[in-house]
C-alpha cells in the first residue's frame, strides 16, 4: 500500500465566474477585444513634447514650468528687491570680508537712478531691447514694403540670419569654453578626462578657435562620448552634454554664407549709391556689434550694474550662504523677461531721489490683441482701429506699498488705471488733473483716468493673456 500513488480531488472555487467568449460573426466585426479591463495606460509626455499638442481649437499649450512663472505675481518687481535686500545682507558680513562690502556698496549706489536720469535709462534700455534696430533694419523694412514679394522676403530673411549667425559666433565659443571649464572642475576626480576638457576650453577661448572649429568639433565629440562613459555619468552631465552638443550645432563654418546673403539682396537695390550706402550700413552693424562684445557692455548703466551685482553674489560663497535663493528668483525673472518665451518689453527701473526708493517693472505689448486684452481689465482700450499699445507698470515703494499701472495706448490718445495702496486712496482725489497737465506738452492725451485701490496683485498672464500661446512659438493648424 505504500507504493499506492496518492491522488488529490482539484478543489474548484463556485465563486469564481469564468468568462465565456461569446461566438463574434467576422462580417460584423473587424477585431475582437479579449479583455477590454487591461487598456494599456498612454505613457505621459514629456514638458518639451507638451508644447507640441495642441487643443481641440487649435490652440497651444506652453509648458507648466513657464505657466508657473506667469501666473506669479511675485515675478515683477519682487526680482529687483531681493536683489537690493543684499546691500542689508553684506553689512551683515562686512566684518568678515570689508573689501567685497565695500565694492559691493559702491554697485548698489550705481543701481539706482535720479528721478532726472530716468528718461536717458529707459532710453538705453530700449535701444538693448533688439537687435534689428538702426539704419539697416530700415533699410530692408522698406525695401519688403516697396517691393513684398517672396523672393525679396527670402533675400532678407537670408540675411538676418546670416548675420545673427555671424554676431552669434562669439558668443557660442564662450559658452563652449565655459562649459568645458565647468566639466574639468566638476570631473576634477578623473585626472586624464579633466585635462583633456580644460585644454578644450582653452582652446575654445583662444584668438584662433574660429579657424580650427573643425577640429575643436571632433575633439569634443570624442571627450562628450569619454563622459557618457565615465563612471561619474549623471543626468546633470547628459543635460550638459545635450547643451555642448546644440552649441556646437547652431556654429555655421560657412564663411561666405553673409557675402552671399548680401549680394542676393543688393540685387533688389538698382541704384548703384543705394548699394554702396547699404553695405556701408552693414559694415557698421558688424563693427558695432564686434564692439559692444568686446567690451560686455550695454547701453543700460542699470543693466550692466545688475550683472556685475549678479556676478559678484554667485562668486562669493558668505553670501550665497546667506542669501542664495535670491540667485533663482532673479533667473527665473530673466526667463520671463524679453525673450522668445515672452514677447515683451521689459525695463527695469529702480529709482532713488535721496529720500525714497522704488522698485519697478514695466512691460510693454506694442501689438496687442483687443479682442483678448485682458480678463481683469482696469483700463479699457480707446476706441478706434489703430494700433493698440498695452503696457503695465509695477513699482513697490519701502514703507509704502505696491502701485499698479496700466495704460493703453491708440492714435495719440491714452487709457489709463492706477491702483494703489489702501492709506493712499484719498489722497488720489486730485492727481486726475495734474496728470492731465504733465503731457499737456506732447502729442498725446488722456482720456479716461481710474483711480481705485489696489485690491488683488495680478500675474503677467492675467494682465496679457495671450502669453500662454505665444510662448509655444508656432500656432498655427493644419
Amino acid at each position: 500500500m505504500a507504493d499506492m500513488l496518492r491522488a488529490t480531488t482539484p478543489i474548484n472555487n463556485n465563486k469564481v465566474i469564468h468568462q465565456v467568449r461569446e461566438h463574434v460573426n467576422d462580417e460584423l466585426s473587424p477585431f475582437d477585444i479579449a479583455n477590454q479591463s487591461k487598456v494599456a495606460k498612454t505613457r505621459p509626455d514629456s514638458e518639451l513634447l507638451q508644447q507640441n499638442n495642441g487643443s481641440p481649437e487649435g490652440k497651444q499649450v506652453a509648458p507648466q514650468v513657464l505657466l508657473d512663472m506667469l501666473k506669479d505675481p511675485t515675478v515683477t518687481v519682487n526680482f529687483i528687491k531681493n536683489i537690493m535686500m543684499l546691500q542689508e545682507i553684506i553689512g551683515v558680513i562686512s566684518m568678515q570680508n570689508k573689501p567685497v562690502t565695500e565694492e559691493f556698496e559702491k554697485l548698489f549706489e550705481q543701481l539706482a537712478v535720479r528721478p532726472e536720469n530716468l528718461a536717458n535709462e529707459l532710453i538705453n534700455q530700449e535701444k538693448d531691447s533688439t537687435a534689428f534696430k538702426g539704419e539697416l533694419f530700415d533699410t530692408l523694412r522698406g525695401l519688403v514694403k516697396e517691393t513684398p514679394t517672396e523672393e525679396v522676403k527670402t533675400a532678407v530673411t537670408n540675411l538676418l540670419k546670416a548675420i545673427n549667425t555671424e554676431n552669434c559666433k562669439p558668443e557660442i565659443l564662450k559658452a563652449l569654453s565655459g562649459t568645458m571649464t565647468y566639466l574639468s572642475q566638476t570631473l576634477a576626480p578623473n585626472r586624464a578626462l579633466s585635462q583633456k576638457l580644460h585644454v578644450l576650453s582653452q582652446k575654445f577661448a583662444a584668438p584662433d578657435a574660429e579657424d580650427n572649429f573643425d577640429a575643436l568639433k571632433h575633439d569634443t565629440a570624442g571627450a562628450i562620448h569619454d563622459i557618457n562613459q565615465s563612471i561619474m555619468f549623471n543626468s546633470k552631465l547628459s543635460s550638459l552634454c545635450s547643451m555642448i552638443t546644440y552649441n556646437l550645432s547652431r556654429y555655421n563654418t560657412n564663411k561666405t554664407f553673409l557675402t552671399e546673403a548680401a549680394r542676393e539682396v543688393m540685387r533688389f537695390i538698382p541704384k548703384e549709391e543705394d548699394r554702396t550706402k547699404f553695405l556701408q550700413k552693414l559694415y557698421n552693424v558688424l563693427s558695432e556689434t564686434t564692439i559692444s562684445q568686446r567690451s560686455g557692455k550695454t547701453n543700460s548703466d542699470v543693466l550692466d550694474t545688475l550683472v556685475r551685482i549678479l556676478e559678484k553674489q554667485t562668486d562669493n560663497e558668505s553670501v550665497m550662504q546667506m542669501k542664495g535663493e535670491s540667485v533663482e528668483t532673479v533667473i527665473h525673472s530673466l526667463l520671463s523677461s524679453p525673450s522668445n518665451f515672452t514677447p515683451l518689453l521689459h525695463f527695469i527701473v529702480p529709482i532713488d531721489d535721496g529720500t525714497f526708493k522704488a522698485f519697478g517693472e514695466m512691460w510693454i505689448n506694442p501689438d496687442e490683441e483687443e479682442k483678448k486684452a485682458g480678463r481683469d481689465k482696469r483700463a479699457k482700450p480707446p476706441e478706434g482701429d489703430g494700433r493698440l499699445i498695452h503696457m503695465l507698470l509695477v513699482f513697490d515703494i519701502p514703507d509704502v506699498g505696491r502701485f499698479e499701472t496700466e495704460l493703453y495706448v491708440r492714435d495719440k490718445v491714452i487709457n489709463m488705471s492706477l491702483m494703489c495702496p489702501p492709506a493712499f486712496e484719498e489722497k488720489l482725489d486730485g492727481l486726475k488733473n495734474e496728470l492731465k497737465k504733465s503731457i499737456s506738452f506732447s502729442e498725446y492725451n488722456f482720456n479716461e483716468i481710474t483711480l481705485g485701490q489696489l485690491e488683488k496683485t495680478r500675474s503677467l498672464v492675467e494682465v496679457f493673456p495671450t502669453l500662454p500661446q505665444k510662448r509655444t512659438g508656432i500656432n498655427v493648424r493644419i
